[in-house]
């Protein structure tokens, strides 16, 4: 998705986590609406991936450095949506 509006799909736009079921005909975002992925990883212990993600507090569709990082859990035995750790 072009969300800074500059008719390119880029490393500057927000990237977002997705949830596909297995007949692919629901679609759920993991993340909250203005937030963007940065990294991810996964505990293969627990089954669970943790996101860290920016929020684009000036909803202007692009990251910037001075932009808080928050940490989201996902539960992969039930990937409904993310928790917010930190």
């Amino acid at each position: 998705e072009d969300t800074n509006k500059d008719k390119l799909i880029n490393k500057k736009d927000l990237r977002k986590f997705y949830y596909f079921n297995l007949e692919s005909d629901s679609i759920i975002s993991l993340l909250p609406i203005h937030f963007s992925a940065l990294r991810s990883q996964y505990d293969i212990k627990n089954d669970v991936l943790y996101i860290f993600a920016k929020n684009d507090s000036n909803k202007n569709g692009q990251i910037e450095k001075n932009e808080t990082l928050k940490i989201f859990w996902i539960d992969l035995k039930n990937p409904v949506f993310a928790k917010r750790l930190y």
